[in-house]
């Protein structure tokens, strides 16, 4: 790595720092606009598309234009219904270095390319990140990417080691080449790194001897479950400084680690997970009727964000825009199916204020509160993220399940279906701990708790797909 790079990080992150979360709004609204115009003349799908409703690429002149004019895209109908040819800048084929897809989880795959020229700077975009999260540049790190195989990505700073999905490459790597670093780094989603802890336990790795931190992906997570892996690791979840356990948020379809958390936005989650009162005046919510949503950041000079069809508390379908002139296959006001509500600086602090709480130091980047999938509400109003994170909420409890769960309705009734880890046989006292713990009035007859074979939802879990909690009745 050069030395010049480092200084122009430096620079870039000292930008940000010194910018506002407005006027980095306003550059990013230009430059959605200057993306829409070149897939308007370059993408004959898009072309298409806005034909069909009506829109002149002439007649966007500014962000309300785009936003009240130019219809939504979603997987459907984009990927499921044109050739990728169609879908892309003409010619854009000739020259790719990398293909990433989407999880397939709607049952349709959806795929997000890049060009050679683009893949030189790609490591230099993550470099960015890792070091205004983890100090990379004076820290010597080791990366290890746990992310299903097919997610990679490339550093000019740290050590990356590509293991997958499998818990004792990942536990060997930490453990034996560790010690050659300050710190290392773990990315991988919450069902795998469940599966990282039960297998370190049992090999007695004490992570103590470590700087661990965790980048958890692919599906949201509750504070319960931080806690649990704070405790594992030895870290303190309310010092990220010491060890940060932080959540990043990533579309298969437009890229990696769009949203992602920061110090700050982790202190204010933890905060309302502690304090009801505080819950309801910043999330708008109450705590018993909706799973915590996540608290994100992200920079509005590479996607522009907005929410659509919100409810009366400002939530609606996370829609967004990528702002890269060279990508070459532009989703422009792209819907991911999770529901969201847009936060300024001022709502933190208004939420502070009533609660007579003091508000966290500066925010340069605007933020976003993440609830889950649309399709993952449950007919009752709550969430599978209350039943995700109430498997946490007593550390011996969890320390028996894999985590993987299914949710399903039998005459009427929810039915909670949950697996014991491998080798585990001692269930007596589960049905009624959990079953206490689920939001709502769950009866123990409700919680089936199945050994770790038996259960008919997989017999082992394949942690290279995102594993299905909810069947709808």
């Amino acid at each position: 790595m050069t030395w010049h790079k480092k200084i122009l990080r430096r620079v870039m992150l000292a930008l940000l720092a010194r910018s506002s979360p407005e006027t980095l709004l306003r550059q990013g609204e230009e430059k959605v606009l200057r993306a829409f115009r070149r897939a308007a003349s370059n993408v004959s799908a898009y072309r298409e598309i806005l034909a069909e409703h009506g829109v002149d690429p002439r007649d966007i002149h500014s962000i309300a234009d785009f936003q009240s004019r130019c219809p939504p895209l979603n997987k459907t109908n984009t990927f499921a219904r044109f050739r990728l040819a169609e879908l892309c800048v003409a010619s854009a084929l000739n020259d790719l270095a990398g293909v990433l897809t989407s999880s397939g989880h709607g049952a349709r795959f959806g795929y997000g390319l890049s060009t050679r020229a683009q893949a030189k700077y790609a490591g230099d975009a993550i470099d960015l990140g890792l070091e205004y999260a983890f100090q990379v540049d004076s820290k010597k790190t080791l990366l290890i990417n746990c992310l299903p195989m097919g997610v990679r990505f490339s550093s000019n700073s740290v050590t990356v080691a590509e293991t997958s999905v499998r818990e004792d490459m990942a536990v060997s790597l930490a453990t034996e080449i560790g010690p050659f670093f300050e710190q290392i780094i773990f990315v991988g989603d919450p069902l795998f790194f469940k599966l990282v802890t039960d297998y370190a336990r049992g090999k007695g790795v004490d992570w103590g001897k470590q700087r661990v931190h965790l980048i958890i992906g692919e599906e949201t997570f509750g504070e319960h479950y931080r806690d649990y892996l704070a405790d594992h690791f030895h870290l303190n979840a309310d010092d990220p400084a010491g060890g940060m356990i932080g959540s990043s948020m990533g579309v298969g379809e437009l890229g990696l680690n769009l949203f992602y958390e920061t110090p700050q936005t982790i202190g204010l989650r933890r905060l309302a997970h502690a304090n009801p009162e505080f819950f309801t005046a910043l999330f708008g919510l109450l705590p018993e009727a909706a799973p915590l949503p996540m608290l994100f950041v992200y920079n509005p000079l590479r996607c522009h964000v907005e929410t659509v069809g919100t409810d009366d508390m400002g939530y609606g379908e996370l829609t967004v825009s990528m702002n890269d002139l060279e990508t070459p296959l532009p989703l422009l006001r792209y819907q991911t199916g999770d529901i969201a509500r847009l936060f300024s600086p001022q709502d933190i602090a208004r939420a502070c204020e009533s609660t007579g709480l003091p508000p966290p130091g500066k925010l340069t980047l605007p933020l976003i509160a993440l609830k889950g999938r649309a399709k993952d509400r449950l007919p009752d109003g709550s969430h599978v993220g209350q039943y995700k994170d109430a498997l946490y909420a007593q550390r011996d409890v969890a320390d028996r399940l894999t985590g993987a769960f299914r949710l399903e309705y039998e005459e009427g009734q929810m039915v909670i279906h949950v697996q014991l880890r491998r080798g585990i046989q001692d269930a007596d006292d589960l049905q009624e701990r959990l079953a206490a713990e689920f939001p709502g009035s769950v009866s123990f007859e409700q919680v089936r708790v199945w050994s770790y074979e038996q259960f008919p939802y997989g017999m082992t879990l394949d942690y290279e797909r995102k594993f299905n909690y909810y069947s709808p009745p």
